[in-house]
């Protein structure tokens, strides 16, 4: 009994180390002609990158293979908000708007708006923004 759980325990162990890693997407680039200098343009401009000459129309090209960097996120693609502060009785959705368009304008498509937690004394300016 000891001796199968041994034996099980060490095929798990194996089989976890000895699986590859996983990584990204390869990318590649052509770097022109493909010549002696090919692989040391390709780990010039990518680290750790490997060359290879691969035929493109029947001519022979420098490809150089690099993992792909991970995407970056759109700009502006989150939705945040955010209080201007207690403007009283006198917080208009107007004037609360024309705040945060000069606060957050063009891109970042600001907007406001009147909020009340109870009495109207407690009534605060919120912008609508994108982040």
């Amino acid at each position: 009994m000891a001796a199968s759980y041994i034996i099980i325990v060490l095929l798990v162990f194996t089989a976890g180390t000895l699986m590859p890693m996983v990584k990204g997407d390869i990318c590649t680039e052509d770097l022109g002609a493909c010549d002696d200098g090919c692989n040391s343009r390709c780990t010039s401009a990518h680290p750790g990158a490997k060359a290879g000459c691969d035929l493109n129309n029947n001519t022979p090209v420098c490809r150089c293979y690099f993992d792909c960097p991970p995407p970056s996120p759109p700009p502006y693609s989150k939705t945040c908000k955010l209080s201007l502060g207690i403007w009283g009785e006198n917080c208009s959705d107007e004037d609360c708007s024309s705040e945060c368009a000069a606060k957050y304008p063009g891109p970042q498509q600001g907007i406001g708006y009147c909020y009340s937690v109870g009495a109207p004394f407690y009534t605060s300016c919120f912008c609508q923004y994108k982040c």
